[in-house]
């Protein structure tokens, strides 16, 4: 039997490799709607996150507001987000994704096969043990949020 060391290892080695795998799943998935992966998680955090600015959206990827200009300004070249003023304050613009139901469909499509493998895969498992599953995610994502928040305060 492998030591708590050796399991907490391979585990830490395996969350590296999701982190991995995540981004070239993403590569893939963006390449056949015609974005980068950076501008495919833009449009998953503009959507997440409404209503977003343009330095709200720079806060999340951690990018500067130049650099998220020149991507707002090809998303919404490609219609996937348009631009709308503030009426409460003219200053301010918001980033609004603009709906394609043939796009949000091929999404899904191209989502689907993970989806059905996912199905698959915690069906053999109890509501409980799912949901210990989920509560393990969520405290996972809570951890990477806060190595990101502290990766960019280093770098500052």
């Amino acid at each position: 039997m492998e030591s708590r060391k050796e399991l907490f290892d391979e585990l830490n080695l395996e969350v590296q490799r999701a982190g991995t795998l995540t981004v070239l799943h993403t590569n893939a998935v963006a390449s056949h709607i015609g974005l980068s992966a950076t501008e495919f998680e833009a449009m998953d955090i503009i959507s997440r996150n409404q209503p977003m600015t343009a330095g709200k959206l720079a806060d999340y990827c951690g990018l500067t507001t130049g650099a998220i200009t020149g991507l707002v300004d090809r998303l919404e070249r490609a219609k996937f987000v348009r631009r709308q003023r503030d009426e409460a304050d003219r200053r301010r613009v918001f980033i609004i994704p603009v709906e394609n139901k043939a796009r949000s469909k091929k999404i899904r499509e191209l989502y689907r096969p993970m989806s059905d493998w996912f199905v698959e895969f915690f069906d053999k498992y109890s509501d409980k043990e799912i949901c210990l599953l989920l509560s393990m995610q969520k405290e996972a994502n809570e951890m990477t949020i806060r190595s990101i928040r502290t990766l960019r305060e280093k770098r500052r």
